[in-house]
């Protein structure tokens, strides 16, 4: 009875050993390293910007009589359409009327007594400075005509380009002084789009190359979906007023699908690369690493087919605030890993994490 019990011990701690030998020689699985991913969709994209703008009227005055007076025909309405040379505003204009009155009346007694002066000239009855002095004394009465026909047309005031009227300053029948604004016309045929621009990019914002691969355009907030192609038209040369930035106009047909006024808020997107024909892509820094063996600066990247990552050798640019400039080395669609290349091998089995930013 003690030899069996002995034995039994004997086989339980055997079991025992074996199966811990059998866990101890199992290979724990390899783990697969998350890498975030970074892939190249447009080697220019780094380079263009999107600037909020404000709309601007192409062309906007305030108008106003160059004569005193009172109103006396004013119906006009902000957001009315007006063509070129209709009639906004009129002042009272009897005063303006009886003086053109006297003026033709001693304009036609200055010719006469011109004509008549001529004729006694010929006969000898009168002196040349008799003569003279008619012909002077006719060129200020025509001179006073004129005048006073200028002044009877400027109690009527007349728009000077088709547009839209924007503001208005008085009422009908009030009594208004020479210049007083009276209303505000803005053109309606182009729109403006000025937008605000630091000095670190102003160099770049005035330049406009029409043959470009990518051309400036601007959403507006009412249609964000839709994208109008804009010209540059303008540009300030000294800083916008407590800022250290310039102001940057771009102009534009009115568009026809929706209503656009001035003041309204949009967002003009810009190419600011330093040469369009350069194919340059710009990456985070940490993408970028030395090899020891040679030197040579290399990228890792990713195959989406294998889940495997292999080394590339890349010609490295400038350094600029968004990352590092690679001249040469990548294409357009490759990913690449953009953390923790210090840890990868080649051939190395990774995972995407669910990251990615266009270049």
């Amino acid at each position: 009875m003690k030899y069996l019990a002995k034995t039994f011990a004997a086989l339980m701690i055997t079991g025992i050993l074996a199966g811990c030998s059998a866990e101890s020689i199992e290979v724990a699985p390899q783990s697969i390293r998350p890498v975030k991913l970074l892939e190249v969709t447009d080697v220019n994209a780094a380079s263009i910007r999107v600037f909020p703008a404000k709309i601007a009227a192409t062309k906007q005055a305030d108008l106003g009589f160059r004569v005193s007076g009172q109103l006396i025909d004013f119906t006009l309405v902000e957001g009315l359409h007006v063509k070129k040379g209709a009639i906004l505003a009129r002042l009272d204009d009897r005063d303006a009327r009886n003086t053109l009155l006297n003026r033709e009346a001693d304009h036609e007694l200055a010719t006469a007594d011109y004509k008549r002066k001529g004729e006694l000239l010929r006969r000898q009855l009168i002196s040349p400075a008799d003569y003279d002095l008619s012909k002077a004394q006719l060129k200020s009465a025509t001179a006073a005509l004129a005048n006073a026909r200028d002044q009877l047309s400027y109690t009527n005031l007349l728009a000077p380009y088709d547009g839209t009227v924007a503001k208005i300053a008085i009422d009908n029948y009030q009594m208004i002084q020479a210049n007083q604004s009276v209303l505000v016309l803005q053109k309606d045929r182009n729109i403006d789009v000025v937008i605000q621009v630091p000095e670190s990019m102003a160099s770049q914002a005035i330049k406009f190359n029409p043959h470009a691969k990518f051309q400036p355009q601007v959403r507006f907030s009412a249609q964000p979906e839709q994208a109008y192609p804009v010209k540059l038209k303008e540009h300030a040369t000294q800083v916008t007023p407590g800022t250290q930035s310039y102001e940057v106009v771009f102009t534009l047909p009115r568009p026809t699908q929706i209503n656009i006024l001035p003041g309204m808020s949009a967002e003009l997107t810009l190419d600011l690369s330093i040469d369009s024909q350069l194919d340059k892509a710009v990456i985070p820094a940490s993408a970028v690493m030395k090899r020891d063996q040679d030197g040579e600066s290399i990228i890792w990247l990713y195959h989406a087919d294998t889940g495997k990552v292999t080394p590339k050798i890349v010609t490295l640019g400038r350094v600029t605030t968004d990352g590092i400039e690679i001249l040469t080395g990548l294409n357009k669609g490759d990913q690449l890993v953009v953390a923790g290349v210090q840890y990868l091998s080649a051939e190395q089995k990774v995972k995407p994490l669910h990251w990615q930013r266009g270049v």
